[in-house]
């Protein structure tokens, strides 16, 4: 059955849910932008992996566990696109400060 384990890790690791109040200087935000593009290669490699699983294993699946891998896919897609979106936020700052 698939468990969605990657986006979770991400989700509490970054605190995605919760904003930075105050300006950020900018070497914290090269660390957070390096913790952010480390987070998405972890993500796209823990996707290649379970997109390799599925090939592999769903022919035995149920469909309840089919659905569940879709869900968890589109979970992750999610994570992704927050994930890309935060790179680029931090990659505006960062450019303001030069």
């Amino acid at each position: 059955m698939p468990i969605d384990r990657c986006a979770e890790y991400l989700k509490n690791r970054n605190g995605l849910e919760s904003e930075p109040k105050e300006r950020l200087t900018p070497s914290a935000l090269e660390e957070r932008l390096d913790r952010v593009e480390r987070d998405i290669k972890l993500l796209t490699e823990f996707d290649k992996v379970e997109k390799a699983r599925f090939d592999s294993e769903s022919y035995l699946w149920t469909a309840e566990d089919r659905i569940e891998w879709q869900e968890t896919q589109s979970d992750d897609a999610r994570q992704m696109r927050e994930l890309i979106e935060e790179r680029e936020a931090l990659r505006s700052q960062l450019a303001s400060y030069e």
